[in-house]
């Protein structure tokens, strides 16, 4: 049994928002453990199949294929056999086996469909194609709601989802559909060749024989740029482009930014983060501002919710958050991992830490 000491204690702490004070991680003997807000206990002393961490909840596959959830501090059994299939977000759970789909939401489990020949989970909702009602279907705010129906075929050509909004194109229509907040819309009646990208509250598109770029946001469609941009991204109410020029850009909430007159080398969107680079130098936008992060870029870097993890030259692990960098680790490290805000090192052979909310926690044997 390993004692537990924490490195750092919180007297009282804020959680900033939803889902950011969950981990899970396996240690060097691949016990299985659990971080809840400052507490860690192990969940399985045999090595499990894999996990994923959701806001409320963590599901694994057991050494056995069962699949588990911890939430609340306990460990529930939700599906025993094999192929299971899962994916945790924000707020629900999907899981599926064979053609069986189902949600896990608010600790209710429910079937979706027994018929189910493809679907997509996001933070908010699930879409499917029920093989045989004929029909596509969207699980939200807890019910299910029937968008499509009377197909002699599944129709999604090519579905994309952010956290709250479901796009596709009819194959046979041609329209550009989007599902957002309990809603069925039609953003193009006929679209031939469409690129398109989606987040939260927000969806960027361009049909390439017309080339305008446009974007809709929280129900207003928007055009950004008469020209076709060379690539562009979605996150969090945000769209990230290089435009025609070569310049990259940036809307968000409804804001139009130049972060750069440069062709960037790379680029990347992810929630409410961008990174990119300008010059040889890793920069970031925040607060309406450009940052530079580091001179170089940095390997490994991650990013999720708010932050960007990365290891610098010398290995030591930092941070980006709230518009300033900082280092949580002087001991060299071979790798991180980062879920949502929360940063998992391991320092020396078998230190596994939890930086979360300015503290870093672990424990010795």
């Amino acid at each position: 049994m390993k004692k537990f000491i924490f490195l750092l204690i919180i007297i009282c702490f804020q959680i900033a928002g939803h889902g950011q004070y969950l981990a899970a991680y396996n240690d060097n003997v691949n016990h299985f453990w659990v971080f809840e807000a400052g507490t860690i206990q192990e969940l399985e002393y045999l090595e499990i199949q894999e996990y994923q961490v959701g806001g409320i909840l963590v599901a694994y596959l057991d050494n056995a294929s069962n699949l588990k959830v911890y939430r609340n501090g306990n460990v529930e059994n939700l599906m025993q056999g094999s192929p299971i299939k899962f994916e945790a977000t924000d707020y629900l759970l999907g899981y599926s086996v064979y053609e069986q789909l189902n949600v896990y939401d608010n600790g209710k489990k429910q079937v979706l469909s027994t018929s189910c020949d493809g679907y997509i989970i996001r933070d908010s909702l699930i879409g499917w194609h029920d093989r045989i009602q004929n029909t596509i279907e969207v699980y939200y705010n807890g019910q299910i709601t029937t968008i499509l129906d009377g197909l002699i075929y599944n129709p999604l050509k090519e579905f994309k989802a952010g956290d709250n909004t479901l796009a596709f194109v009819h194959s046979s229509s041609k329209s550009f559909y989007l599902y957002y907040l309990g809603e069925l819309q039609i953003l193009d009646q006929f679209v031939q060749n469409i690129e398109f990208e989606t987040g939260r509250d927000i969806v960027a598109y361009c049909d390439i024989p017309d080339q305008t770029f446009y974007t809709f946001f929280r129900g207003e469609i928007i055009e950004l740029e008469t020209f076709r941009p060379k690539s562009f991204q979605a996150g969090d109410e945000m769209v990230a482009w290089v435009d025609n020029l070569g310049k990259l850009k940036l809307f968000d909430n409804g804001e139009v930014t130049t972060l750069s007159t440069y062709e960037p080398q790379y680029y990347s969107v992810h929630d409410r983060v961008i990174v990119f680079e300008e010059q040889g130098f890793f920069k970031t936008f925040c607060n309406g501002q450009v940052y530079v992060v580091e001179r170089y870029e940095p390997q490994p870097y991650l990013i999720d919710y708010n932050t960007i993890a990365y290891l610098d030259e010398n290995r030591f692990v930092k941070i980006f958050q709230n518009c300033q960098t900082t280092p949580i680790s002087f001991i060299p490290v071979k790798e991180i991992s980062l879920i949502r805000d929360l940063v998992i090192y391991v320092e020396g052979v078998n230190k596994t830490k939890v930086y979360f909310n300015g503290q870093a926690y672990g424990y010795l044997e």
